[in-house]
């Protein structure tokens, strides 16, 4: 069962808050209530952005070229200088695969996505495993364990192998990689933005060292090497496109996949059944791991976008520069595509989900994540087979995730 809270007012005069703790615990009737009621919602205290959480809206909004990434095109996207200090972060996020234009885009992915094909998730299996089996004998010493223990280094340690980062800087990675993370909302007041990133120019300047010990040593079977090489042949990637892309790949292995096996574990853990069926038949550990994501994705809402031109899309005008949120947690609750959404079931048909999004910007890293949630979720079944809550986590403020922390639990 979810846990209990205080239950949401949804009354006409409703007001959407997701920093509200009854929200974090449990979004999914506010996400009931926004379909059946409010499915392009007018959320004015965002910048007027219109949210939009039915299925069919959410993926045809996430396929439709009429809508950028670009927080550039916001129609409120912020217009002063950045302090000089932070130009080089400023040029990192510019240069990401969400500020590149489509042909930028789509030449950048191309170069990179074989890094992240599902056949070269699975040349990483063993060593994946490896770093899951290490992390379990460094953190289980007696009966009762943290399982966010084991969850936490694992993403990062696979990414860091990926681009063979020095070991004694990948603690100082997953600060760099948290802090971007915590400094993306559009909302946050300038003030506030400069002070989050503050430490950021000594984190650039250790990534850059880190590259020019690289380009000077070069080595084989090594992502951060195949990509300097494509940018020092001058025509494949430029340089910031090459750091931004580091930098994401930094990024996601500081936090979301964590929050993913954390939220994976948990549902299964609340679903005593389910975790008994999948320990009985291993085989549906992948199954398994799209309907923990269906049933409850760690994020509050969804990446948002922007209106190419004024439009009309689902029913509603929008302006040029506009901003558009599409709820995928609230999509993968409808109940139009998924019968009975609020049961969890790891055989159920998740052909339809849409977790990792869809269309050009559909999760670059999605083949590693469900081959590191695979590997960490079924592992850990297969050796505690009994393992149950010992008590129920708590959460942590965190502006786009529900983020628990402490998930305790008893192995035996």
């Amino acid at each position: 069962m979810l846990q209990k809270t205080p239950t949401p007012d949804h009354g006409p005069d409703f007001v959407l808050d997701m920093e509200d703790p009854a929200f974090v615990h449990n979004p999914y009737p506010t996400y009931a209530w926004l379909r059946e009621k409010a499915p392009a919602y007018r959320w004015k205290a965002r910048g007027d952005a219109i949210v939009f959480s039915r299925h069919k809206d959410v993926r045809a909004l996430v396929l439709d070229r009429r809508f950028s990434n670009d927080y550039r095109m916001w129609e409120f996207a912020r217009k002063e200088e950045w302090p000089a200090e932070h130009a080089e972060y400023k040029s990192i996020m510019d240069n990401g695969l969400f500020g590149l234009a489509d042909a930028d885009h789509l030449r950048v992915r191309k170069l990179v996505s074989p890094a992240f094909t599902p056949r070269a998730a699975e040349r990483m299996r063993d060593e994946i495993q490896k770093a899951v089996d290490d992390i379990i004998a460094e953190q289980v010493k007696g009966e009762r364990v943290d399982l966010t223990t084991i969850t936490e280094p694992l993403p990062m340690r696979v990414v860091s192998d990926m681009l063979k980062i020095p070991e004694d800087l990948r603690g100082e990675f997953r600060a760099f990689g948290l802090a971007s993370i915590r400094s993306s909302v559009l909302f946050t007041k300038s003030e506030e933005l400069f002070a989050l990133i503050a430490p950021m120019p000594r984190w650039i300047r250790m990534l850059r060292e880190v590259i020019a010990e690289r380009r000077a040593n070069l080595l084989e079977n090594d992502l951060l090497s195949t990509l300097i090489t494509a940018s020092d042949e001058g025509q494949k990637l430029t340089e910031e496109e090459m750091i931004s892309l580091v930098h994401a790949l930094i990024v996601a292995g500081s936090d979301t996949t964590v929050h993913a096996a954390n939220w994976a574990l948990y549902s299964l853990l609340r679903h005593p059944d389910q975790f008994a069926l999948l320990r009985d038949e291993p085989s549906l550990i992948r199954n398994t791991i799209e309907e923990t994501l269906r049933y409850d994705l760690f994020g509050k809402g969804g990446l948002p976008k922007f209106a190419r031109e004024e439009m009309e899309f689902a029913g509603t005008k929008l302006r040029k520069g506009q901003m558009v949120m599409p709820f995928i947690p609230a999509a993968l609750h409808d109940p139009e595509v998924f019968p009975e959404p609020e049961r969890f079931d790891i055989r159920r048909d998740v052909s339809q989900t849409i977790a990792f999004s869809a269309g050009q910007h559909f999760c670059l890293g999605a083949a590693l994540a469900r081959q590191e949630l695979d590997l960490v979720v079924g592992t850990l079944v297969r050796r505690f087979p009994h393992m149950r809550l010992s008590q129920e986590p708590e959460f942590v403020p965190h502006p786009i995730m529900r983020a628990l922390t402490r998930l305790e639990v008893t192995l035996s």
